[in-house]
């Protein structure tokens, strides 16, 4: 490692030096289009700020540690690793007074940063550290300037401390290099993330090309659709950035042409797959826009699966966005996804039947207490079928239309809603398989549903409240100032239902309980308490107020509330029942409610639900499943042609 330089026309491709910050302000750096946008957290700031604190009480050069860059044509170095460092390190210095050392002044009224961030990013920097005004629209933009007002606030801390620290730059001889460095150095012992390690395989692999025109088009070509890739999972809402790795898995579930299996890593199989590619002496070029081509074509689609309520396109039907939405707010069975993203892809707005249809399967699995995992390898393997136009029934008919898909899926592994639709689909259960399930339709009636099915709660009662405005024997009664069922009310940016609180109708813990009347009644109403006839939901705030009253004063609180119609319906004799226990809600009022609600669940969720999505009795159409249905995501056999995905 060479001293310290005195300027970066000393730094040649393959060499290193310890510099300091201030030394480094000589150099001139871009982030890559390929790099991942600024995702810094409040943590890792306060980290850095700390450590920098750390070092100006002890009178000591604080150690940054390696950045690894290579050289570009225009004089600038591009960072490949420490990217998210010395961009923080840039706005540290701007919100400690030095922005004349950051923002440097070019010909015509232009100037440019020290460390130019990516492209979507590069106006919103420069107004940051010149204390501009200017409105963010990105999560990176948020965390950009979150972490200049928290260093902003940093009064006691010195620019000199900051400008003294020191790092190692290593100028790699070749973009495959760098990256190549970057994968050696952060694998040990730090979590990187697969897609930005697969970003790097793809890279690497690229290097592979003798021609160097042909490399440089290629290591072009990666770096656009990663950007692309990058600006698509960067988030307009304040929420967590998407999982990247999550699409990744997605995707090549949908892209190879084998079985993918829980167990596989995409990294490995995608390093495997160009391997084999270049063994038998195949263009690696072609391979990797084939890959990227599609990869975008499919995160296009994920992130709105992912996020229906933020990141669907205007040009989609509003009933396929519903759908989305109401899958979404199930939070259940992440298995299906790949297929609902292929079914778009394929059908647009015709997919929305096969989308409530999952929702429908899902649910119903999470009722008869199946895991979500349950026909992993089947989900996917007609997913990949799906994508690459390729899946077909038992006659060797194409799947073109929803309806056969459905009808496919059903039989494939979604539980028996009750005995009745057994019958109604033509299967007489016997009485060991009868013993041997939980229907779906039976669960509802448990006594312990609250503690079994707590995490379906809100999403039952969005379902059913929606229902009920709409059903004609109770959209009458109920009455709404507002509308509860706003997709930000019930499921807002940060986490599902977060604004909503589990009510038990009869408390758990009455306040009269220590009276004689109210042990007595406490003594009956033991086994239903967790009875879904007893639970609601309501707003956080409006809960906190109610405390656990008796039934008749809580009723008119609930009354007054007037936002959901579930609960205004409490108010209606025919709804809970005329045998009220005065003052309490009790057994009769239960089971006169849950008659209700299970006979709104079957329309929502039963035979008649499932028939009109296209599922009819069992036929010739459908193959054997047993073979392919694996709990754990075992391999299975695949007869899918050997197409390039489309």
């Amino acid at each position: 490692m060479t001293e310290i330089p005195m300027g970066p026309e000393l730094l040649s491709p393959g060499q290193s030096c310890l510099a300091t910050v201030e030394q480094l302000l000589d150099f001139d750096f871009d982030i890559p289009a390929f790099q991942r946008p600024y995702d810094w957290s409040d943590k890792q700031v306060s980290e850095l700020i700390d450590d920098l604190s750390d070092a100006q009480r002890k009178e000591v050069h604080l150690f940054l540690g390696l950045v690894v860059v290579c050289t570009q044509s225009n004089g600038r170095f591009a960072i490949v690793d420490g990217q998210q460092r010395l961009t923080t390190l840039m706005l540290a210095i701007g919100a400690l007074g030095g922005t004349g050392k950051i923002l440097r002044p070019k010909g015509g009224g232009v100037s440019s940063l020290w460390i130019s961030p990516r492209h979507a990013d590069i106006g919103f920097a420069k107004a940051l550290v010149s204390t501009s005004s200017e409105t963010e629209q990105t999560l990176s933009q948020r965390r950009l300037k979150q972490a200049f007002s928290k260093l902003s606030d940093q009064k006691a801390l010195n620019l000199a401390t900051l400008l003294g620290a020191q790092l190692i730059v290593y100028v790699a001889p070749s973009l495959a290099g760098a990256t190549g460095l970057f994968e050696r150095i952060n694998l040990r012992g730090k979590d990187v993330s697969q897609f930005d390690l697969v970003k790097n395989k793809l890279i690497e692999w690229a290097a592979v090309e003798k021609d160097s025109i042909v490399r440089g088009e290629i290591e072009d070509f990666i770096t656009a659709r990663y950007d692309t890739l990058y600006r698509r999972l960067d988030p307009s809402s304040k929420e967590e950035p998407f999982d990247s790795d999550k699409l990744l898995r997605v995707h090549w579930i949908l892209f190879t042409q084998k079985q993918f299996k829980s167990s596989d890593k995409v990294l490995t199989e995608v390093d495997s797959a160009i391997d084999e590619t270049y063994s038998s002496k195949k263009s690696i070029a072609r391979w990797i826009e084939s890959y990227l081509d599609s990869l975008v074509r499919v995160a296009e689609t994920w992130v709105a699966v992912e996020r229906p309520y933020e990141a669907t396109p205007p040009s989609w039907a509003p009933q396929l966005k519903h759908a989305l939405l109401d899958f979404a707010r199930l939070g259940r069975d992440g298995e299906l996804q790949p297929l609902m993203v292929a079914a778009i892809i394929r059908w647009q707005a015709d997919a929305t039947d096969l989308v409530r249809f999952c929702e429908i399967t899902s649910f119903r699995s999470a009722l008869a207490k199946k895991n979500s995992n349950h026909g992993r390898s089947y989900k996917w393997r007609v997913a990949r079928q799906l994508y690459q136009g390729t899946w077909s029934d038992a006659l060797k008919q194409p799947i073109s239309l929803a309806a056969d898909a459905v009808h496919q899926l059903f039989w494939a592994n979604t539980p028996y809603w009750s005995q009745g639709e057994a019958r109604e689909f033509g299967e007489d259960l016997t009485l060991e398989q009868v013993g041997a399930e939980v229907f779906p339709d039976n669960a509802l009636d448990s006594t312990r549903f609250y503690k079994d099915y707590r995490h379906l709660i809100h999403y039952f009662f969005w379902k059913y409240g929606v229902y009920l405005q709409h059903s004609k024997e109770w959209a009458d009664f109920t009455r709404i100032d507002i509308s509860p069922f706003q997709d930000s009310v019930w499921f807002g940016n940060e986490e599902r239902f977060k604004g909503w609180d589990i009510e038990h109708i009869y408390p758990q813990t009455p306040a009269d309980r220590d009276t004689r009347e109210g042990r007595a009644h406490l003594k009956v109403m033991t086994q239903w308490v967790d009875h879904l006839g007893n639970l609601t939901v309501l707003p956080v705030p409006d809960n906190r107020g109610m405390q656990n009253l008796p039934f008749i004063e809580k009723l008119a609180w609930l009354r007054e509330q007037k936002k959901v119609p579930f609960n205004e319906l409490l108010a209606t004799p025919d709804y809970r029942g005329n045998l009220l226990n005065k003052p309490h809600w009790g057994i009769n009022n239960c089971k006169r409610r849950i008659t209700e609600i299970r006979t709104a669940a079957a329309k929502l969720w039963g035979f008649d639900a499932v028939r009109e999505l296209g599922v009819g009795p069992y036929d010739n159409r459908l193959e054997s499943y047993q073979e392919d249905i694996e709990e754990e995501g075992g391999d299975v056999p695949d007869n899918s042609a050997e197409t390039v995905a489309a």
